[in-house]
């Protein structure tokens, strides 16, 4: 019986591929906000859900993140997207929305920078908006 059971873990430890042969590339793109919907001022202390429009260029672009850095009083904002590139992609510019919470727990002027993409020298452009806590 002993050899049975040793021939047959021989047999599934032999049988299992452990690298699975997949076409699939995937990778994370950064998306160009589009448009934003927000708030012209925050109370401090509250809570706020921010609007932001991206659109999506293909059928194999998904949403993955939020990109965000706080420094100081400036939000860095961008999308994340995971690409599945199966070689099946069709082109769709598709407009898609998601959102963020933004807590005001400073007073004073607070500045967003939405990621819209590189000018043709490579330098970041931004939405820039500014908007006071009270």
């Amino acid at each position: 019986m002993k050899p049975f059971f040793i021939c047959l873990i021989a047999l599934f430890a032999f049988s299992c591929s452990i690298e699975e042969e997949d076409n699939t590339n995937s990778y994370i793109a950064v998306l160009p906000i589009a448009s934003v919907s927000m708030p012209q001022y925050f109370e401090y202390g509250e809570t706020y859900q921010i609007e932001i429009t991206y659109l999506a260029p293909t059928t194999c672009h998904y949403f993955n993140d939020i990109y965000y850095d706080l420094e100081g009083n400036t939000s860095h904002v961008a999308i994340l997207n995971t690409v599945v590139d199966n070689g099946n992609c069709e082109t769709t510019n598709l407009e898609a929305q998601t959102s963020f919470n933004f807590e005001a727990n400073t007073t004073g002027l607070h500045i967003f920078k939405f990621w819209q993409g590189e000018d043709e020298d490579g330098q970041d452009m931004y939405l820039l908006m500014e908007v006071t806590v009270e």
